[in-house]
């Protein structure tokens, strides 16, 4: 770890791409620790401030690792100092470590959200009928309690007519399967019913209580045949993506407890495409769990904090996976030790991705480094910031940045390559320290 580096690590602090050391104790400085890179592809965002922030270990990190070499870097150097690393491969998944997200739903209301999350990853949210989305999520959220309720019977009783569930997504498939509507049609039980009649007899026998998710079936089991022969052609049909052999892989154990991330150092690598969207929605499944859990475990505490802050670093995030509702979190996670890196090459890509959420994003990044570009769309916007007109941003020199901090005056800087730091002298080592 070199002296630049290691003043960071001990002081808690950001390393910008001029070379300058930022706090990130936001309760001191009053400004959120969220910062976001805009640059064109080469500006050397990766070297100029990826890789320093990652290598002063201020915490946990959870990196988006679009090509994979971050992992291949740093998670040895990481590890070597203590870091718990995972490694998730969504370009790969038979090679990646597991996640299965049902292990971390705890009630009724994560079932819900989950289901929502899935349905909607498909949809606009805006179709002029909303029955559809509305019914793909019941049934799903039905499946989803099904299951739960089947591993909690099978766990906690060992009863043996649940054996055959696993407890994941993979056991939705067989579920849908059962589902005849040709059957329900002729007024016929057909093999869905059957599991729901067990299920409901033997959760009253052993809880003493009612089956939510027999509940849910009975409703749903109202519509018409036709239309629920649609629904359940529906979520097959969104579903589909993850039936392959690598993701029934990921999916078929479990190597993350995201809670700990935010008590224990660790370094989560999410290797995802950035040109193939076919496994989007089990990374924005993960995102979004992860960072709704971490928030809870915050909660949790009684100062609402984490013991070890938590960064997102989300390379390629206007054009990688949507998380899903990011621009309500972010707007949020400030006071629970929770911040986000996001790594763009324009303004106009992130809206092309979020939409109007996207002006919500810029405005929760209390920080902005932009690092060159030809959008004119972020040079008038940077311009606007820095007082500076629009022309000389965009013929900005190659390797120079502005650093942009709320409450502060813009810096014109050059950008230094983490090779560099090293070699900076001592005085700007120190220079641009907060308190």
């Amino acid at each position: 770890m070199n002296q630049n580096i290691r003043i960071a690590h001990e002081n808690h602090a950001a390393v910008l791409p001029n070379g300058t050391l930022q706090s990130r104790i936001c309760f001191e400085t009053k400004c959120n620790n969220n910062i976001l890179v805009v640059g064109a592809s080469g500006s050397s965002k990766t070297r100029g401030v990826v890789a320093p922030n990652i290598c002063a270990m201020s915490g946990s990190y959870v990196i988006s690792d679009p090509k994979g070499n971050l992992f291949r870097q740093y998670a040895p150097m990481l590890e070597q100092y203590g870091y718990q690393i995972v490694h998730l491969n969504f370009i790969h998944p038979e090679y990646s470590q597991k996640y299965n997200p049902f292990v971390h739903l705890k009630n009724s209301d994560d079932i819900m959200k989950l289901s929502k999350m899935i349905i909607y990853s498909e949809s606009t949210g805006k179709e002029p009928d909303p029955f559809w989305n509305n019914a793909g999520e019941m049934l799903l959220s039905t499946l989803i309690n099904f299951l739960q309720e089947a591993h909690y019977l099978k766990t906690a009783y060992h009863v043996p007519e649940f054996a055959r569930w696993n407890h994941t997504i993979l056991d939705i498939y067989t579920l849908l399967e059962c589902i005849n509507p040709d059957s329900i049609s002729d007024g016929k039980i057909c093999e869905i019913d059957t599991h729901f009649h067990l299920l409901e007899r033997i959760w009253k026998e052993y809880t003493g209580k009612d089956s939510t998710a027999c509940h849910l079936w009975k409703k749903f089991n109202q519509n018409p045949p036709k239309t629920l022969a649609c629904v359940v052609m529906t979520v097959n049909a969104i579903l589909a993506e993850l039936d392959t052999a690598g993701i029934r892989h990921m999916l078929s154990g479990n190597d993350i407890v995201p809670e700990t991330i935010g008590t224990q150092k660790t370094a989560v690598f999410v290797e995802i495409s950035d040109t193939d969207r076919s496994k989007d929605l089990l990374a924005n499944i993960f995102y979004s769990q992860v960072m709704n859990l971490l928030c809870s475990a915050a909660d949790a505490q009684p100062d609402s904090r984490l013991s070890v802050p938590v960064q997102f670093i989300l390379d390629d995030f206007g054009t990688n996976c949507r998380i899903n509702s990011f621009e309500n979190m972010i707007s949020n996670i400030r006071s629970r030790e929770i911040s986000v890196m996001l790594i763009l090459q324009s303004q106009t890509q992130l809206e092309a991705g979020y939409g109007v959420s996207a002006h919500t994003i810029m405005e929760n990044c209390d920080t902005t480094i932009y690092m060159g570009g030809n959008d004119v769309m972020t040079a008038e916007t940077i311009a606007k910031r820095c007082n500076t007109p629009v022309y000389r941003i965009l013929n900005m020199p190659i390797g120079t940045n502005w650093i942009i901090r709320r409450g502060a005056e813009p810096v014109f800087g050059r950008t230094v390559d983490i090779s560099e730091y090293e070699l900076l002298p001592v005085r700007e080592r120190f220079a641009g320290r907060t308190a």
